[in-house]
């Protein structure tokens, strides 16, 4: 039987590894070049040497081979579906993303009904009795979050802002969710989604935020070559312009 103050400190030495850092989600979507476990791989280990103090993975595959490249810390999901609750939406989900290798498991944390009837308390509970890892509960709203800390999450994060019917739009990412969080609630605040620059990322952790996660803006180089067509596509190339 497992030492169950082994696996407290075990995950109080994950959160003091993340605080005040930078995680970097890699993820390619379907169909995308980048899609597949090597690649992940590559992107993991390349993000890392640039001095990410962990990863967000998606899929059960990336987060097994990305977890026997490296010890560094690991926040893994499953996505199931694209609509409603689709981010680890289930405890069975939850448990083999656990099972690959995470040391933190991301989940929908909003109040949404999950799939499988169970409630988000019910779900980190389960989940917990048989593996010793952290839980982070992606919300929208602060309501959630102070919801998901109640429910036993070790974490919330503001990935799901902007992205449910109800919480707050926008381009931006939600600054006023991050405050409002770090004021309401004792469990770390991660902040992530739409982070697009270094002065945003610090921006988070000035106004609370434990760590930062940043996805797109890092590693997904067809938005990054978008921004760099669509900003290029209104100067008209001349001599003048020209610097390479």
């Amino acid at each position: 039987m497992s030492d169950p103050s082994s696996a407290v400190n075990l995950q109080a030495s994950i959160l003091d590894r993340l605080r005040g850092q930078l995680i970097v989600s890699c993820q390619a979507y379907p169909g995308e070049p980048l899609r597949g476990s090597i690649h992940m791989v590559a992107i993991a280990l390349s993000v890392l040497a640039g001095g990410a103090a962990g990863v967000r993975l998606e899929g059960l595959d990336d987060i097994r081979a990305v977890r026997a490249a490296t010890p560094a810390p690991i926040i893994g999901l499953w996505k199931v579906g694209d609509n409603g609750v689709y981010i680890t939406p289930t405890l069975s989900a939850a448990e083999e993303v656990a099972r690959a290798g995470a040391d933190v498991v991301a989940l929908d944390g909003t109040g949404r009904s999950r799939p499988d009837g169970l409630t988000l308390a019910e779900t980190i509970q389960r989940l917990k009795a048989t593996s010793p890892v952290l839980v982070m509960a992606d919300v929208s709203t602060a309501e959630e979050g102070i919801a998901a800390a109640e429910a036993g999450a070790d974490i919330v994060s503001t990935t799901l802002a902007g992205y449910t019917p109800y919480s707050r739009p926008g381009p931006a990412p939600d600054l006023q969710l991050i405050t409002e969080l770090a004021g309401a609630v004792t469990v770390p605040v991660f902040a992530e989604g739409r982070i697009a620059t270094p002065d945003v990322a610090a921006a988070a952790l000035q106004l609370g935020a434990t760590a930062v996660v940043v996805g797109s803006a890092i590693t997904h180089p067809q938005s990054i070559t978008a921004r760099f067509v669509h900003s290029t596509s209104v100067v008209t190339p001349t001599e003048d312009n020209i610097r390479v």
